[in-house]
């Protein structure tokens, strides 16, 4: 489009009477009425000057001739540059004036975004930037409103010179600059007028930001109307698109004038934007989410369309005609709302349409000069939109201003509506406060009978507490001479034993009545403490040995458990006034419960070391092991009384959450403290600290091990796995009851034992038992589980199951029996009624089994055996029928294809059928054989082979005596 009208304007120029400039073949001619054309002078930019790539003030010298230099133009792009072009160069051009224009001042004025200066005849009148050496010091600058002034003497050609460098363009399409000419109070007058209104833009913005001021302030104070909010922004963003603009033109950096030349393109899309949201929160009850959205979407890519234009110059330039589509699209869709509104006959909607439509047709007629009104005369344009701009704010302020006036209408009524509410509620508090009064007397008067009432009852709880105390001593006292003659029989009969069984025995009853004792006097000490009687007996004390005499009975259990006991001082010798007592039970309860939750393999740690406190001597007691742990949710309540960290039925150990609380009241009476610190599967370490005085050491330390010596635990010693008589399986955690049942059974049943569920489950699916006797209270898998695997496994699920259990309530009872259990058993129990319950669920399964036997429970159509005992027959006799003509196939192949041992499929099918899987066999070919010989197709011999027997004789001899005739008499019969 330029190539195309450039040469018509070309000729133009040529044949007009009175040009704007007269041109001899080389010098181009100023005259006075061409100067008087533009406000802003005569544009020097368009005509072709004289570019030469060089450095140096010398090129002003218009003695150095230039017509060797390159012809252009000066202002250019990146993609019109003069030939050569590198950034930097000198532009010469030679001017004459006319006879009216000598003498008088002249003037210049330069556009440009590089460093300039400018020379006449080689005398520099001005300039932009600063322009050095190198290019770290040469400064790139603006001067939007300076005015370069000159003079000429005559009309000679005159020599105007550029030295220009713009190497780095902030605006890569407006590389090159601008020069105008004229006369110096014409362009000084431009100049001041650009300058006026750039600053009265200030003013506008000034008023934009007090109406934001003033909306926001009312929008706090009544957050309800958001239309204050949506005016505020809209508003804000116009006044902050106004000082964006008076920034980009104003600003003498042409840095902060690409910055602000691109925020004043986001705000002119922010601005439409912000003016839709005001006209959908004028039109709707709530703001559609989805035309926002999309006009956003829409507001995006006319700005990315933007930043694309500027970095890309070969895209073409569509930003402007976006923005317009924008600009329309946006208000039309809210014009259009508030049509929508009116037809609604929202109340005074039609002010706001009003102002937006005015606004509209300004914006259309004025701003963008759409149709060439303005005739591009930017402070005409400037005054008019200022006057455009008001409808906004001022159909606004009228809408809101009603709106408010509205409101105080109504808060005027509601208030009368209140001051009439107030004074019914007066009247009605005056009656509330009388009742209240009379309900206040009268709930004085309950609360002084209830607090007479609860004083008697609470003196009854002491009574009943005191009572209860009285019994629980009087109880465990009354204990103490039944354990005393049960203690020193056993022990008798211990020493006395003719056996190892009976030495046993005697040894069981008299550690488990020892532990009774144990727990009693526990209990009484509780009760002392309680009652505040616990007396301290301090005397002189050898701590350490006190100390061995504690860890020494231990030796055993820490045996058994395969777990070791490190003691550890910094002393040989440590003696001190303390309670010898208090520390023994102290020192007993801390390292029962470490042995008893302490694992496999564990370890404990007991360390005793003195420190100070203050100036007094403290005796430390630390034990630390490898267990459990305790969780952190639990800790803080391991010393409240009777507290279990464990109440399930799955825990490892027993207790009666008596010996933590008794330790601490026994070292809060010593005056110590104690402190636990525990992970979860990690381990617990306590530390008790204990004032102890008249203290004698000896250093050299003790340290030493329990047991010193241990011995390797062998297991499965006691397990009885002779093939004579019905195989028990005892899983019991606890070891003296384990073996306690299992010396009561052991003369009359074969026993396997187990120690946990698990460990019993894999015993129950690998030696089929007769019968499953399992504790309810285990670590890990408990009996309810036992019992179900049990019955669920295809292998297991024939063997009774006999419960021991703690608990007596009926619910759970109830679990058992929903598991699967076939008897309970109660602890305690006699060995009589646990012989009789085992030889009774023995006796049964026996009966079923004759049962089974005579009903041929092998058989299909058999019916009598639970449905996965069905099952499992009909897999077994399913791998025998598709081996029938096979004359190898066996007992071990059958154990092959079922996936089971010998002894596992021996003693199931036994279980169940009361045949050995080598009977099956035989029976299931002689079944099939007979059904062949009914049907009559074959011969006695082919039946035989195709059954499995490899020899006739041999068929014909078990047929005649399974059946009790002879397979030729079949046909016969």
């Amino acid at each position: 489009m330029h190539r195309f009208w450039f040469p018509i304007i070309f000729i133009c120029l040529l044949f007009l009477s009175e040009g704007i400039l007269s041109a001899t073949a080389a010098v181009p001619v100023l005259r006075t009425d061409s100067l008087k054309v533009q406000k802003k002078g005569f544009d020097l930019h368009a005509l072709p000057w004289r570019f030469h790539i060089a450095d140096g003030r010398n090129y002003s010298n218009p003695a150095i001739t230039d017509s060797t230099w390159t012809v252009t133009k000066t202002m250019f792009g990146s993609t019109e540059q003069p030939q050569g072009w590198k950034g930097s160069g000198w532009f010469r051009l030679w001017l004459k004036a006319d006879e009216h224009l000598i003498g008088k001042m002249l003037a210049l004025r330069i556009g440009q975004n590089g460093a300039a200066e400018i020379y006449i005849d080689g005398k520099k009148i001005g300039g932009t930037g600063k322009i050095s050496k190198t290019k770290a010091e040469t400064q790139a600058g603006r001067a939007p409103f300076s005015v370069f002034p000159f003079m000429v003497m005559d009309q000679q050609a005159h020599l105007l010179s550029v030295r220009y460098v713009n190497d780095q363009p902030t605006f890569p399409e407006y590389t090159g600059f601008q020069l105008w000419v004229g006369t110096y109070e014409q362009l000084a007058a431009g100049a001041l007028d650009d300058l006026k209104m750039n600053g009265f833009l200030l003013a506008s913005i000034s008023a934009q930001l007090a109406l934001v001021l003033l909306h926001l302030a009312l929008f706090v104070f009544y957050p309800r109307q958001r239309l204050n909010l949506y005016y505020s922004l809209f508003v804000f963003s116009t006044a902050s698109v106004l000082y964006l603009r008076y920034l980009t033109v104003g600003t003498a950096d042409p840095y902060v004038q690409r910055i602000t030349a691109d925020l004043f393109e986001a705000g002119i899309i922010v601005v439409p934007f912000l003016a839709g949201i005001l006209l959908y929160g004028v039109s709707y009850d709530r703001l559609p989410r989805r035309r926002i959205f999309i006009t956003a979407s829409l507001g995006a890519l006319t700005l990315l369309d933007y930043f694309l234009e500027y970095r890309n110059t070969s895209v073409p330039t569509t930003t402007f005609w976006l923005e317009i589509f924008y600009f329309l699209l946006v208000v039309a869709d809210g014009l259009l709302a508030l049509v929508r509104a009116m037809i609604r006959k929202k109340p005074r909607i039609w002010l706001i349409g009003a102002g937006m439509l005015t606004i509209t047709l300004f914006y259309l007629l004025v701003g963008s000069d759409l149709f060439g009104l303005m005739k591009g005369n930017y402070q005409l344009i400037a005054e008019w939109m200022s006057i455009g701009l008001l409808a906004i704010p001022v159909s606004f302020s009228i809408y809101l201003a009603l709106n408010f006036a509205d409101v105080n209408r109504s808060l005027t009524s509601r208030l009368k509506e209140v001051e009439t509410l107030s004074a019914l509620n007066l009247a009605q508090e005056v009656e509330k406060g009388r009742i209240l009064t009379e309900q206040a007397e009268r709930l004085e008067q309950t609360v002084a009978e209830r607090t007479l009432e609860v004083r008697s009852q609470a003196q009854k709880l002491q009574e009943m507490d005191a009572l209860k105390s009285r019994f629980m001593v009087n109880l465990t006292h009354e204990f103490r001479t039944p354990l005393s003659l049960i203690i020193g029989p056993a022990s008798l009969l211990a020493e006395k034993a003719g056996t190892a069984i009976e030495r046993q025995q005697g040894d069981l009853i008299r550690q488990n009545a020892q532990q009774l004792l144990l727990l009693i006097n526990q209990l009484l000490d509780l009760s002392k403490l309680e009652d505040g009687k616990m007396e301290i007996a301090a005397a002189q004390t050898d701590i350490l040995a006190t100390s061995a005499s504690v860890l020494a009975p231990f030796a055993g259990v820490v045996t058994q458990k395969q777990i070791t006991i490190d003691f550890k001082s910094p002393f040989s010798q440590l003696h001190g006034i303390i309670d010898a007592e208090k520390l023994t039970i102290i020192l007993r309860n801390l390292l029962s419960n470490a042995v008893k939750f302490s694992l496999t393999h564990g370890r404990i740690l007991v360390d005793i070391a003195l420190e100070k406190d203050h100036a007094d001597d403290v005796l430390l007691l630390s034990i630390a092991d490898q267990g459990i742990g305790i969780s952190s949710l639990k800790l803080p309540y391991v010393f409240d009384r009777f507290y279990q960290a464990d109440a399930s039925d799955t825990r490892s150990n027993e207790g009666s959450g008596i010996g933590l609380a008794l330790t601490r009241e026994l070292v809060e009476l010593l005056g110590g403290t104690i402190n636990i610190d525990s992970t979860e599967h990690v381990g617990t370490t306590v530390r008790v600290k204990l004032p102890i005085t008249n203290i004698q050491t000896k250093t050299g330390g003790e340290q030493y091990s329990l047991p010193a010596d241990p011995e390797p635990v062998q297991e499965g010693e006691k397990d009885d796995f002779s093939d004579k008589g019905p195989l028990l399986l005892i899983i019991e955690d606890h070891e003296q009851l384990r073996e306690f049942i299992r010396n009561t059974l052991g003369p009359q049943f074969r026993t396997v034992t187990a120690s946990n569920g698990e460990e019993g489950l894999r015993l129950a699916g690998k030696y089929i038992p007769d019968l499953v006797i399992t504790d309810l209270m285990m670590p890990g898998m408990d009996g309810y589980e036992v019992c179900n695997k049990i019955k669920e496994q295809e292998l297991t699920s024939h063997i009774p199951v006999l419960m021991l259990t703690a608990k007596s309530a009926a619910e759970s009872r109830t679990k058992g029996w929903e598991a699967g259990a076939d008897a309970y058993l109660s602890k305690p129990f006699e060995p009589s009624e646990l012989l009789a319950l085992t030889e009774g669920l023995i006796r049964t399964r026996t009966q079923l089994q004759e049962r089974y036997l005579r009903e041929e429970a092998w058989k299909p159509s058999a019916g009598s055996l639970p449905p996965q005992e069905i099952r499992f027959i009909d897999r077994v006799r399913s791998v025998i029928e598709a081996q029938l003509g096979n004359e190898l196939f066996g007992v071990d192949m059958l154990c092959d294809l079922v996936a089971l041992s010998r002894a596992q499929l021996h003693r199931k099918l036994k279980s169940t059928t009361g045949h050995s899987p080598g009977d099956l066999i035989r029976m299931v070919r002689l079944q099939q054989a007979l059904n062949l010989l009914k049907a009559g197709e074959t011969t006695v011999a082919e039946v035989a082979y195709k059954v499995g027997f490899g020899n006739p004789a041999s068929f014909s001899t078990s047929f005649s005596n399974y059946f009790g005739y002879a397979p030729s008499e079949v046909k016969n019969s």
